[in-house]
């Protein structure tokens, strides 16, 4: 009885203290963070749900970076805002909602604001300086290029997202535009669409450094020297991030490569029906189609195939911009083999990963050459792809219901860009030995829910 009775006085003595955490005071560190820009791509301008839109702008990680960077040196942040109640993306659409259907809430694409992009009366270059400098679909040779905001050049030659707030459309870049505003501490998250534009395009490239191809690894390495040496010249210091696992994205992985269902009688017809298909890929050594009740894998085109299609593999990637009404409407992937544009083979796959691993290589090196603080995302895509847990809620790669990445699959909520913009912040309290506050993650805007 004394044992307990002196057990439970402790008991009491640790229950009247309070347990509490140290939070270091908010501090710059040997960080000089007077004035903050930030250059990148959609990503960094808050592109979301498909389209840009002020609510992304305002919530990009960039954006969030910068109020965080406010605690310990407060200075003014200038967004090339939309105006409020607008959205507008690459092809001129609107942002992506959520809609009640039959089936449950259903992603459903709002009318865009095309005027913002196509009618320069609307543009904002004497609003600057902006110190958010993020362009949508950019890629890092881009940031140097002058004709990439020369609306000059017709419709496909330029960027409108660019030409709309660059401080002399054709004649300046987003590189320039940083400069001329001396900044002490920059942001430079570049690289994601000199890999995704190729992927998003079920990787049919068109040779050379088009849109839809990847970009060389030498060009590559100079335009980030480049730029990277220019920010620095003057002893500016910054973060720089390498790029995320693009193959793990939601986009190209809603769609499963083994979600066609058959029943008994449907698999019967089909397996008739290649019948002379199998004939043939016999001849040729192919392996042949087969279906069976329950769980099949699609078909679709292979023009290296020489009878020019065959059943996708497990480790292969449908994309979600795929229209999955011509699977009842036009018979796709069972009648009619899927087009290969909707396709990333294992090849294509193969290339993404590749360039994904020389690009961090690249970025990495330079980060380390410039004494730069390094962000990185792929450890990030590697904690969130198994069940981030963060206050209690959990985020992962899930589409809709993941929580971290946005309707269009590809880029963040609200709160996906606080994760993000938390492993910027840690990255530069280690290499400047700051301790800029993280960001409140769960207070954040995530997949509105109709």
């Amino acid at each position: 009885m004394q044992k307990i009775l002196s057990l439970f006085s402790v008991f009491l003595l640790l229950s009247a203290c309070e347990v509490g955490v140290e939070v270091p005071e908010p501090s710059k560190g040997q960080a000089n963070l007077s004035l903050f820009v930030s250059l990148g791509d959609s990503y960094t301008a808050g592109y979301t749900n498909g389209a840009l839109s002020p609510e992304g702008q305002q919530t990009s990680f960039a954006s969030l970076l910068a109020a965080q960077i406010e605690l310990v040196s407060p200075q003014d942040y200038h967004i090339p805002l939309l105006p409020e109640e607008t959205s507008v993306g690459s092809t001129l659409q609107g942002e992506m909602v959520l809609v009640q259907g039959e089936s449950g809430p259903t992603p459903y694409t709002s009318q865009g604001d095309p005027d913002l992009l196509l009618n320069p009366e609307t543009w904002i270059n004497t609003n600057g300086p902006y110190q958010n400098l993020g362009i949508p679909g950019a890629r890092v040779f881009h940031l140097l290029t002058p004709a990439y905001g020369n609306a000059s050049a017709g419709a496909g030659n330029f960027n409108p997202f660019y030409a709309r707030f660059a401080s002399s459309p054709g004649l300046s870049t987003a590189l320039s535009d940083a400069q001329a505003q001396t900044p002490s501490f920059f942001s430079l998250w570049i690289g994601v669409y000199d890999v995704l534009g190729y992927a998003l395009a079920g990787g049919e490239g068109q040779g050379g450094v088009g849109s839809q191809d990847i970009t060389p690894s030498s060009l590559f390495e100079q335009s980030l020297d480049y730029l990277l040496g220019q920010l620095t010249a003057e002893g500016s210091k910054g973060v720089v991030a390498t790029l995320p696992i693009i193959e793990q994205l939601p986009f190209f992985n809603v769609i499963l490569p083994n979600a066609l269902v058959l029943d008994a009688t449907q698999a019967a017809g089909l397996l008739a029906a290649y019948g002379d298909y199998n004939t043939a890929a016999a001849s040729y050594g192919l392996s042949p189609v087969t279906f069976s009740e329950g769980a099949n894998f699609w078909i679709v085109e292979d023009d290296t195939n020489p009878l020019g299609l065959r059943q996708i593999k497990a480790s292969e990637k449908l994309l979600l911009s795929l229209p999955r009404e011509n699977f009842v409407t036009k018979g796709w992937g069972s009648q009619v083999p899927i087009p290969q544009e909707y396709v990333l083979d294992e090849a294509e796959l193969l290339s993404i990963s590749n360039a994904i691993d020389d690009f961090n290589g690249t970025i990495a090196e330079l980060a380390n050459k410039y004494d730069l603080a390094l962000a990185d995302l792929p450890a990030l895509m590697e904690k969130t792809a198994g069940g981030l847990i963060i206050d209690g809620v959990t985020y992962n790669h899930g589409y809709v219901t993941g929580g971290l990445f946005s309707l269009d699959g590809i880029h963040p909520t609200g709160r996906g860009s606080a994760i993000i913009a938390n492993a910027f912040i840690e990255a530069i309290n280690v290499t400047y030995k700051s301790t800029i506050p993280l960001v409140d993650v769960n207070s954040l805007w995530g997949i509105q829910f109709p």
